[in-house]
């Protein structure tokens, strides 16, 4: 469970591309949700900035507030 802002650094477990989302993230859509695992062996789903899943096992880092979908980029670029 997340608390407060907290930044998240984990590999890729998983992702898919969502297509046709809800109502309330239409217009978001597509974009791609990962399974990350934490480094603390944590696993939790995250927004990927980008277009393109990353490849499983790639490094993210990214971050969150309470009651947010994390939103995650590649270890080491700059958002």
């Amino acid at each position: 469970m997340m608390t407060g802002n907290k930044s998240l650094r984990g590999t890729v477990q998983s992702h898919t591309i969502i297509r046709v989302p809800g109502k309330s993230h239409a217009a978001d859509a597509p974009f791609v949700l990962l399974l990350v695992e934490l480094d603390d062996g944590e696993r939790l789903l995250g927004h990927f900035r980008g277009s393109t899943p990353p490849a499983i096992g790639a490094r993210v880092a990214g971050g969150g507030a309470d009651n947010e979908t994390p939103t995650f980029s590649i270890a080491g670029e700059k958002s």
